[in-house]
């Protein structure tokens, strides 16, 4: 979509120049009259507004405040003879964006022009990413109805606005990145940098330099100073993944700045002041690591303030329909009976796994719905529920199907925003029928407004 520019200047002659040459790259539109341009401004939304600063019946100056009272994302151009170059500089001061002095060449104010999209459309993406980040990785968009699940949500809603330390437990594939991305993401710290390490992806050798960064000469080949993720992390939140698995003498030196948020670069005697708020994961019994001697008991209180444990997936299968229909993604259907069974499945790889596995299913799947006889045979085999936790076959089948049709309705309205006949139309029913199982269910459309699907969920 091309930018829309208007050019004002009482001399027809030259703004009639103007429309013609920068009518290819733009949509233009050209006024002689001020108080015209004026009007028409108020009236319509443009990007850009390029103005003589001299003009009967309203100057540039005038012109400019009209822009901005009604519109703070229009850009101004004042063009100006030479003599009148304190009055451009006081435009700019009034929040014009940039002045080109009388007589000029057309690629001079085309170099303008382009400088001014450019930054406009970085701009645009910057919002539109800050947008998608805040979205994304707030707490509603944890997917889980549970009352497991609840109580995390409740629990981040309550830290995200404190600096607590926190400690986020759980086995592999609950989720805890998008925990700790959501505690940062809905904080008071968003407009800051969420550093994420690995405590088991960097050698010990590594771990210390990675952490806290080493002064020029700290070793071989330190040629110069490197701030560490800690000192990079600043003002924001540092993301300590696996941190059972940090070494003991990383351990000792994660102590000492919990106690004093300070510490030492490797090789340095001088001490950094940073604040960073420490989210901290892992996947061990920390408590039986501290019998063994292989965590500091005292770290583990320091890391401990506020603890948030996920449950594994087969300890709120209630999830399950729901978690398939979000993966699905209206790519394709799957029939009950195979949610049925998936509810059954232990998943030792928890919500990481049923993610993996609907990718492939939706891959493979030549039909449009996948069956039971689609399933790879572990999954089909697996019968880890007791007998006596199972619902008997006709309860159980029309649970998942209830559960299914819940999930896929809460889906499509929020796809669509809370609108119900565009939901209808894209799940091929007519909108009465919809609005019957939206009673059935007990959904109302509002609750759906502002809600932007995710396509992530608790998958870490």
């Amino acid at each position: 979509m091309k930018e829309k520019l208007l050019f004002i200047d009482d001399d027809e002659v030259f703004c009639n120049l103007l429309l013609t040459h920068f009518g290819e790259d733009y949509d233009v539109v050209g006024f002689t009259d001020p108080v015209e341009a004026a009007a028409h401004i108020r009236e319509n939304n443009l990007d850009v507004v390029v103005t003589d600063l001299s003009m009967p019946g309203m100057d540039g100056l005038e012109i400019l405040r009209t822009v901005k009272s009604g519109s703070l994302n229009t850009d101004v151009i004042i063009m100006t003879a030479y003599g009148r170059i304190d009055s451009a500089v006081e435009a700019m001061k009034q929040g014009a964006y940039d002045y080109i002095l009388k007589p000029f060449t057309n690629e001079e104010l085309s170099m303008h022009l382009r400088n001014l999209v450019e930054k406009r459309r970085l701009y645009e993406e910057n919002i539109n990413l800050r947008r998608f980040v805040d979205t994304k990785y707030r707490p509603e968009n944890i997917i889980g109805e549970s009352e497991s699940m609840k109580e995390v949500y409740r629990l981040i809603e309550r830290i995200s606005q404190t600096d607590s330390t926190v400690l986020i437990t759980g086995e592999s594939g609950t989720g805890k990145e998008l925990v700790a991305r959501a505690i940062h993401f809905s904080g008071k710290r968003k407009e800051g940098r969420l550093v994420s390490l690995n405590c088991t992806a960097v050698p010990e050798t590594l771990l210390e330099s990675e952490l806290f960064g080493y002064a020029k000469g700290a070793f071989t080949g330190a040629a110069g100073d490197k701030k560490g993720l800690l000192e990079y992390a600043d003002g924001g939140t540092i993301f300590l993944d696996e941190i059972a698995d940090a070494p003991l003498s990383i351990q000792a030196k994660l102590l000492r700045f919990l106690q004093e948020r300070k510490f030492r670069p490797v090789g340095s005697n001088k001490e950094i002041a940073v604040d960073v708020r420490v989210v901290c994961a892992t996947n061990r019994d920390m408590r039986e690591m501290i019998r063994e001697n292989r965590f500091r008991e005292d770290l583990f209180y320091r890391i401990n303030v506020v603890s948030i444990h996920l449950p594994p997936l087969r300890e709120r299968r209630e999830d399950i329909p729901m978690l398939t229909s979000i993966f699905l993604g209206g790519r394709k259907m799957i029939d009950p009976g195979a949610v049925s069974i998936l509810c059954q499945y232990s998943w030792p790889g928890n919500v990481r796994e049923l993610k993996n596995l609907i990718e492939r299913l939706v891959t493979f799947t030549d039909s449009a719905t996948i069956s039971t006889d689609d399933l790879p045979p572990e999954y089909r085999s697996d019968l880890s529920m007791a007998h006596d936790e199972l619902l008997s076959y006709n309860e159980a089948k029309r649970k998942v199907l209830d559960d299914f049709n819940r999930a896929i309705i809460r889906n499509f309205l929020i796809k669509h925003k809370g609108n119900v006949s565009q939901a209808a139309g894209e799940l091929k029913l007519d909108r009465a029928n919809f609005q019957r199982l939206m009673r059935k269910y007990r959904i109302s459309s509002r609750s759906f407004k502002e809600q932007v699907p995710s396509e992530e969920s608790t998958s870490n």
